[in-house]
């Protein structure tokens, strides 16, 4: 059972380090006390983490039902809509960079199957579409993130 227990945390220690070299969605320099929203920072860095778990995801590889970074949407659209509710504190950019996120969400909905492969798809237009609309919404979350 101890071997087993040490073999696992080899095991997960070699699965994180492989995606170090990934980016990542990480708070701006400010700290939560300076924030526009510091009610809203922890959803804020949690959503960030799951988007940035998803990047690795996407490598050209079918993933697995649970692992299909569509099921994140609903999360990132939940504290989109919060941010919203209070985008009047927020700097121009990061209302700037709401608008976008709201849009690459509208755009990223019909990549369901684009995510369940793995980030590729064999119609080149939707894999093109959806590569665009996944790498402007992880951008324009980070802005946001940062600027909340």
């Amino acid at each position: 059972m101890r071997y087993s227990a040490i073999a696992l945390a080899f095991l997960l220690l070699g699965c994180g380090t492989g995606t170090s070299s990934l980016p990542k969605i990480t708070p701006a320099a400010t700290s939560a006390t300076g924030s526009p929203l510091p009610d809203l920072q922890p959803r804020l860095d949690a959503i960030g983490v799951l988007l940035t778990d998803c990047a690795a995801r996407l490598r050209g590889e079918p993933v697995a039902p649970a692992d299909n970074c569509s099921h994140v949407m609903p999360d990132v659209t939940g504290v989109v809509d919060e941010v919203e509710k209070q985008a009047a504190k927020l700097p121009p950019a990061g209302q700037a960079a709401l608008t976008d996120v709201r849009r690459q969400l509208a755009e990223i909905g019909p990549c369901e199957p684009w995510f369940a492969a793995g980030g590729v798809s064999g119609d080149g237009q939707l894999h093109a579409r959806c590569k665009k609309a996944w790498d402007a919404l992880y951008k324009g979350y980070n802005a946001v993130r940062n600027s909340a």
